[in-house]
């Protein structure tokens, strides 16, 4: 091999290798919505109703939340907005829970949800669901 080509080629592989090191990018998680308690409404079966008291939704995620960023805003069938807090599972870090002063009446809510990752990552969405007394 010749002497004068051997640094070129450390070069070269040295510049390969952080090329594509860059283009891979760090792996971000978001945190996408698993669960909720109550259940979402689905068109395609019937939806259940939980029954008795419902006092609190449950939004369980893929990641871990970053509460000061994270919210449920829920709202009743005349979009009224339904005052509750947010706080984080003390058990469970990927688990929202808004707490309501007192039981919902029956009806259908909306909950609008916004989850921000302890990475910074944002994700958000809407669901819809019945609750019967």
């Amino acid at each position: 091999m010749n002497a004068t080509l051997k640094p070129l080629r450390v070069a070269f592989l040295c510049c390969a290798t952080l090329a594509l090191g860059l283009a891979a990018g760090p792996a971000f998680a978001h945190a996408h919505l698993l669960s909720e308690v109550p259940a979402a409404e689905d068109a395609t079966a019937a939806a259940t109703a939980p029954a008795g008291p419902v006092t609190a939704f449950r939004l369980s995620f893929s990641e871990g939340l970053n509460l000061a960023f994270s919210k449920a805003k829920v709202t009743d069938a005349a979009g009224k907005a339904v005052e509750g807090s947010a706080a984080l599972d003390p058990k469970d870090g990927k688990v929202l829970v808004v707490t309501f002063k007192s039981a919902l009446p029956a009806g259908e809510y909306t909950v609008d949800w916004t989850a921000v990752a302890a990475d910074g990552h944002k994700t958000a969405g809407t669901y819809k669901v019945k609750v019967a007394q």
